[in-house]
Formats: C-alpha cells, sequence, structure tokens
C-alpha cells in the first residue's frame, strides 16, 4: 500500500511538473510573440497576430499574460489602421511586390479587426474607431460599447478631416441602429453632432447625417433641414447618365434628403441595409 502510494505521489509529481513546464513554456512565449507586433515587416506582424490569437484561444495562459496578449493586439490594431492610412498597398507591395502578398495583407487586417472587435474590450474603442472605415465589423464593435464610447464618436464626428467624420457617423448610425445609446442626454448629443454634420462643407459627410438621421425615434424634428437639402444641396456628381440618355449632373444629397423625407411622411422604417458598402 505504501509503495504503491508512494508510486501515485510520484507520477503525480512528475504529471504536474509536465504541465508546470508546458505553461511556463507558454508565458515565455508571450513576450516573443508581442515583440513581433513590433516588426517592420508586416508578414511577421501578421505571424505575430495568428499567434497571439492562438494563444488566447487555448485558455492555457494566465491572466496577467493573457491580458499582455490583449492589449498588444489592440495595439497591433491601432499600428495598422496607420500603415494602412498612410502607405496602404504601397507598404505592401515595398515589402513583397504582388497582387497576392496585398490580398494577403487585407485578409490579415480584416482578421485582426474582426478579432479585436470580438474582444468586447473598451481599451479597443480607439483602435475599433480608426478601423471604422472598414465596414461593418468595426463600426459595430465600437457601437457595442454605446455611451462608453460615445464620447470618442461624437469628437471623430466633429474631425475637419471628412474621412474620419464620415466614418464615425457609420458608428452613430449603428449605436441607434443596435440601440446601444438610450438616455435622454446622449440622444441630445447625437442631435446635436448630426445637426452639425448637416452643415458641413463635405458632401459625404452631409450624406451619412442623413443616413444616420433616418435611425433617430424622433426623426421628423429634421424635416425642416432635409426639406431645404432636398431643394438647394450642392452635393453632386457631374456628368452622370440619365434615363433619357442625356449626361448631367447629379445631386445624391438632395436625392437622399428627398428620400428620408418621404420615409418619414409614409412611416416607414428604417433602413436594414443602405447598400453603401458598411
Amino acid at each position: 500500500m505504501r509503495i504503491a502510494m508512494v508510486t501515485t505521489l510520484l507520477l503525480f509529481g512528475i504529471t504536474g511538473l509536465g504541465v508546470a513546464e508546458q505553461a511556463t513554456t507558454g508565458q515565455t512565449d508571450v513576450p516573443r510573440v508581442l515583440s513581433r507586433m513590433s516588426s517592420s515587416k508586416w508578414s511577421e506582424r501578421s505571424q505575430a497576430y495568428s499567434e497571439a490569437a492562438t494563444m488566447l484561444a487555448s485558455g492555457r495562459h494566465s491572466q496577467g499574460a493573457a491580458d499582455s496578449l490583449r492589449v498588444g493586439l489592440i495595439q497591433l490594431l491601432a499600428t495598422e489602421n496607420k500603415a494602412t492610412k498612410v502607405f496602404g498597398k504601397q507598404q505592401v507591395a515595398a515589402e513583397d511586390a504582388n497582387d497576392e502578398s496585398i490580398e494577403a495583407y487585407e485578409e490579415y487586417y480584416a482578421g485582426l479587426v474582426g478579432f479585436v472587435a470580438e474582444l468586447g474590450d473598451e481599451r479597443a474603442i480607439p483602435a475599433l474607431l480608426g478601423a471604422a472605415g472598414t465596414g461593418g465589423m468595426a463600426t459595430r464593435g465600437v457601437a457595442r460599447f454605446g455611451k462608453k464610447a460615445l464620447g470618442a464618436v461624437l469628437e471623430q464626428v466633429a474631425s475637419k478631416d471628412p474621412r474620419p467624420a464620415d466614418d464615425a457617423l457609420f458608428v452613430i448610425l449603428e449605436m441607434l441602429r443596435m440601440h446601444t445609446v438610450s438616455d435622454a442626454d446622449s440622444h441630445t448629443r447625437i442631435k446635436s453632432a448630426l445637426r452639425s454634420a448637416l452643415v458641413s462643407d463635405d458632401a459625404g459627410v452631409r450624406e451619412s447625417a442623413i443616413y444616420a438621421i433616418e435611425y433617430l425615434d424622433d426623426r421628423d424634428e429634421f424635416v425642416p433641414v432635409l426639406k431645404y437639402m432636398a431643394d438647394h444641396d450642392p452635393g453632386k456628381l457631374a456628368g452622370q447618365p440619365k434615363e433619357d440618355g442625356t449626361v448631367g449632373d447629379y445631386y445624391f444629397v438632395r436625392e437622399d434628403a428627398a428620400k428620408l423625407l418621404r420615409k418619414i411622411a409614409n412611416h416607414e422604417a428604417p433602413a436594414i441595409d443602405h447598400g453603401v458598402g458598411r
């Protein structure tokens, strides 16, 4: 009996050492992966993302190590946001000039956006907001945080740069569509931001504001300004073919304003998808 107990304890100890060794090895992998996220080569950063995602999915790391990986991935997304904005495909082509590498980079970036969005970590709000131009994964990822993200979103709506302002307006749209902001104060702030966006110098920003207004419960408040825009907005696309075969200017913001006015008058529900690539 005593021999059996000793044997059992020895086996348990050996097994425990094996588990401990495996865990220790896993922990020591974390700094290496985090270091690769800072590489100047996107292919190495992509590999680091894959490893980090696998490590987090395994669930065998300590809480501290797992948190370090989450923070690292959030920072990695911020890095790729800047790289995509500044260099775009040129950055990828400089490293490996072929269409396959460009496609691989785009797949990596999209995967990273989706993974960070699914983390549900509010520390990711700035990085996801920076990726909002990529579409639904990022915009919905920010919108899920509701009021926690609202301040940053409204600040971006007020940006003098039309691109981030336009991206943030689609986050507002998702917040309204998903009902993640419901208090009166938030809605007052949102409506104020939308009114400012409607008088932006950029036609795309004005158009995106119209899309967001559609999801307000009290959107009829905007009827007067929408009527003015339907008649006078200068936003246009020149040289567009018409039904009669001629070519002329297409006032797209006027068209969107008139369309929303008809929906409001007919009490139509908001569209599920505006078909604008989001």
